[in-house]
């Protein structure tokens, strides 16, 4: 790894004093690393948190960390900050025509859906497999809550 050459990517027509100040290194400390011919990990994260660069990929570059090491590091906090409309976009973006078919699209325009022969195969009734169910007029069970029924009643569930 050429440390200097990472460091002249990252500090553009900067030089080393304006790097260490943005860093809050001292000057001495950036040119002594230098000369040795490898920054330490405190100061490439001290220099991209300077640059608005992400740390973790600052140490990516730099070999401290492997790529693989930091896959998925930030996904429960990114799922933390998304709004729900990120988290419904991040979902239709994933799902198959089924699911756009069930759902909706997102952007609220219309959809032309051809069915592949396995959609197809698996809306139409199979022996064996359940009856034939119209996904246009399916409507979730819900339990009736009406007095005559009690918790437990053996009418509750059917097999």
């Amino acid at each position: 790894m050429d440390f200097n050459q990472w460091l002249l990517e990252l500090i553009g027509e900067d030089t080393q004093r304006t790097a260490s100040t943005k860093a809050g290194m001292s000057e001495s400390t950036l040119s002594r690393q230098l000369s040795r011919g490898a920054l330490r990990p405190e100061m490439v994260i001290a220099l991209c948190r300077g640059y608005g660069r992400s740390p973790v990929t600052g140490l990516i570059e730099t070999g401290y960390l492997h790529e693989w090491e930091a896959e998925g590091v930030g996904i429960p906090y990114a799922l933390q900050e998304a709004t729900n409309q990120q988290l419904l976009d991040e979902i239709m973006r994933r799902s198959d025509p089924e699911a756009l078919y069930l759902f909706g699209d997102p952007t609220g325009e219309s959809i032309d859906y051809e069915m592949d022969d396995d959609l197809a195969a698996r809306r139409t009734d199979t022996p064996g497999e359940g009856p034939d169910v119209d996904l246009d007029v399916y409507d979730l069970a819900v339990a009736d809550s009406s007095p005559d029924e009690e918790e437990g009643d053996p009418g509750d569930y059917e097999a």
